[in-house]
């Protein structure tokens, strides 16, 4: 291979780096990879049994996640009571930092004119709780999760009981707001993919049944089926290899992490461009029930995301209908906004204009509820968070005696998008460290 196909100056030595799992993580590690400034010249495939160019299916997780920037990293070693896990769970040492890192890059690449805007939404975001939010009693600090993003405050209890969500009704304790974005899965995926592909990265579609078997590895890469140009140049050169399979490291031989776990999610995705803000009603949920947890998620495209659930260990392909009923009620107790567009609205769906009271939305039947709603229902799913106990794993390990680094970036639950970029640059770090 010359220098002239990859781009890059000759005197580097290349090296050919193997990433496993196209999913947010995968994607934007292999771009951190490509694009890091290195002694290396880096040649980055991806193989994957599944692409976010391919119909969104439960088996690629990243397409149904929300998302929204809204870290549940405490830097304390335990996650927030509302974390993508289903209850507080250990997290990565580093976790805040990770989370820190990427909220900082994708701010940059929501800014206008840049060529990812059309991925992001800023928005004001507020955080609700049926819990008292923790003070510190010594310097009377709030001591909050989440006080690190811009314009943080804590709500007035005095706005809490006055608001017309009814929150006391929703027994709601205390509340923050903060300002963040929100990210458009489907249109951010195809925006990593492309951009990997730009600046030469290569894509394979297939699957490895062994990682610690580099002859398999090897063999997986010359049966997978070639995506982009030149996927099938040089495969046997392999240096390292990065598993980002998510709930993949599950059942794939060779790592079988049985701390590995799904966490099952339903959303609703409804066309309700006139919402541009977000809201969460978080708390932990008593023993022996699910957590609770709703919110509403606009995006820039004008569909909104409405959720949700986290169920362990449920792997069932489709969505719940009694699930899809429950997340609606309780996202227009949290929004009744979706049922009142404005009359200058752009949209063109037949929805009343009509002021509804969350308590004559909770007298509806189920059928009148649905039917009232029901215009704005672009689609519901469901997908299988890739949930870890002790949080994300990341790490070196080799393969057998061959001694060729494997460098692990998975575990990150519903949190991948929000991790993201911090966790690729540190599987960047440890690449650059065995090499």
């Amino acid at each position: 291979m010359t220098s002239a196909i990859i781009g890059l100056p000759s005197e580097k030595e290349f090296k050919h780096i193997l990433v496993l799992g196209a999913g947010v993580v995968g994607l934007t590690t292999a771009i951190s990879i490509l694009e890091s400034s290195s002694k290396y010249n880096y040649i980055v495939t991806i193989l994957a049994p599944h692409l976010p160019t391919d119909p969104k299916s439960i088996s690629y997780t990243s397409h149904w996640a929300g998302a929204h920037h809204v870290s549940h990293a405490t830097g304390t070693g335990v996650t927030a009571p509302d974390a993508n896990s289903s209850t507080s769970a250990v997290e990565h040492p580093d976790q805040l930092a990770i989370d820190q890192e990427t909220f900082r890059t994708m701010w940059e690449l929501s800014a206008q004119g840049n060529e990812a805007e059309k991925c992001f939404m800023r928005i004001e975001q507020v955080e609700y709780y049926h819990e008292e939010i923790p003070v510190d009693k010594d310097g009377g600090q709030v001591n909050h999760h989440l006080r690190w993003y811009p314009d943080f405050k804590v709500l007035p209890l005095s706005e809490i009981a006055s608001s017309p969500l009814s929150l006391s009704a929703q027994d709601v304790r205390s509340g923050v707001s903060f300002t963040t974005l929100t990210i458009d899965t489907p249109v951010y995926l195809q925006y990593l993919y492309e951009r990997f592909v730009d600046r030469g990265g290569r894509v394979l579609k297939g699957r490895v049944d062994d990682i610690q078997d580099l002859e398999g590895v090897q063999r997986a890469l010359r049966e997978a089926r070639p995506i982009t140009p030149n996927s099938t140049e040089f495969l046997a050169q392999i240096e390292a290899l990065i598993n980002c399979t998510g709930l993949g490291s599950l059942t794939l031989r060779g790592v079988i992490d049985n701390a590995v776990y799904p966490l099952r999610g339903q959303t609703v995705l409804l066309r309700a461009p006139w919402i541009k803000f977000g809201r969460t009603i978080s708390s932990k949920g008593k023993e022996g029930q699910d957590d609770l947890w709703t919110y509403i998620i606009p995006r820039r495209s004008g569909n909104v995301i409405i959720g949700g659930i986290k169920t362990p260990n449920d792997t069932h392909p489709t969505p719940r209908p009694e699930t899809t009923l429950d997340i609606l009620r309780r996202g227009v107790r949290l929004c009744p906004e979706l049922l009142q567009p404005p009359k200058s609205s752009d949209n063109m769906l037949d929805v009343t204009t009509q002021s509804y009271s969350i308590p004559s939305v909770d007298r509806l039947s189920d059928s009148d509820f649905l039917n009232l709603i029901e215009p704005l229902i672009v689609e519901v799913g469901c997908g299988l968070r890739p949930a870890r106990k002790g949080g994300v794993r990341l790490e070196v390990d080799r393969i057998g005696s061959t001694g060729l680094p494997i460098i692990h970036n998975y575990g990150h639950s519903g949190s991948g998008f929000q991790s993201s970029w911090g966790s690729a640059t540190r599987a960047w770090k440890l690449l650059e460290e065995v090499l």
